[in-house]
C-alpha cells in the first residue's frame, strides 16, 4: 500500500534542494538576492506539482485500500455507490445493469474510479479547495476534506484561500514567467510548510475516513514537523 505521505516528502526534498542551490549561489544572509529569483519561482511550480500528486495519490490509494477490503459493495458510502451505478443506469442497453452481478460491482467501482480520475485529473492542474472536495467525495463518499484544514494561527478560510494564492502564483508564473510579482526564498518557505501541513492533516483525515469503513488503517497518522 503507497503511503501518500512518505510519497510526499521524497517528492518535496526537490523542493528543499533547489533551496539548498539558493543558498550555495546566495549565501543565507537577510536581504534581497539578485539572479537567483529563478530558483524561487521554479520552486512555486515544483510545490503546486507535490501537492497535486500527493492529492492523486491520497485518493486512489484510498479507493484501492477501501476496495481491497471490501467483502460487498456496502464498504463505499451510498453516494459513491449512486454515482457509480448512473452510468448503468443511463446506458441504452438495459442489461447493462447485469454488470453488478456476483463481483461485478468491484469492476464498476474501479470503472466509476477511472472516469473520475479522466474527469478531475484535469481539473487537478488546478488543485484548488473546490477540486479536492469534489474529488474526494466522488470517489471515498467523504465531505469536508478541507474542513480540518486550520490550526491555531490560521482559520480554515484563510487556509483555503492561501492554498487558492499558491495555485495562482504557479499559473503567474507559467504563463508569463519573468514578469509578475517577485518571488523570496521566504516565500517559499512559507509555502512549502503550509503545503505540508495540508498534506499531514489530509492524510490523517482520510486515514479515520478509511477505517471508519473497513475497521483497518491504511497507513500511520502523522504529526507535522517545521524542519528542513
Amino acid at each position: 500500500m503507497t503511503d501518500p505521505i512518505q510519497r510526499f516528502e521524497k517528492n518535496i526534498d526537490e523542493v528543499k534542494r533547489l533551496l539548498e542551490i539558493h543558498k550555495q549561489l546566495a549565501g543565507n544572509s537577510p536581504g534581497r538576492k539578485h539572479n537567483v529569483e529563478v530558483l524561487n519561482k521554479s520552486a512555486i511550480v515544483l510545490l503546486v506539482a507535490c501537492w497535486e500528486a500527493f492529492v492523486e495519490d491520497l485518493a486512489s490509494s484510498t479507493f484501492t485500500f477501501m476496495l481491497s477490503h471490501a467483502s460487498d459493495h456496502s464498504i463505499f458510502p451510498d453516494d459513491v455507490l449512486a454515482l457509480a451505478s448512473k452510468k448503468l443506469k443511463a446506458a441504452p442497453d438495459n442489461r447493462e445493469v447485469w454488470r453488478l452481478a456476483g463481483t461485478g460491482w468491484r469492476t464498476v467501482l474501479q470503472d466509476h474510479r477511472d472516469d473520475l480520475f479522466k474527469e478531475y485529473i484535469g481539473k487537478l492542474n488546478t488543485p484548488k479547495p473546490k477540486q479536492v472536495e469534489g474529488l474526494f467525495h466522488s470517489l471515498l463518499g467523504m465531505s469536508g476534506i478541507s474542513s480540518k484544514w486550520a490550526w491555531h494561527t490560521v482559520p480554515h478560510e484563510k487556509a483555503c484561500e492561501k492554498l487558492t494564492k499558491l495555485i495562482e502564483l504557479r499559473g503567474t508564473i507559467a504563463h508569463q514567467v519573468a514578469a509578475g510579482k517577485a518571488v523570496s526564498k521566504a516565500v517559499v518557505l512559507d509555502y512549502m510548510w503550509f503545503i505540508y501541513r495540508l498534506a499531514v492533516i489530509s492524510s490523517n483525515r482520510v486515514r479515520t475516513h478509511a477505517y471508519a469503513r473497513t475497521k483497518n488503517r491504511p497507513w500511520p497518522a502523522y504529526k507535522f514537523r517545521n524542519t528542513v
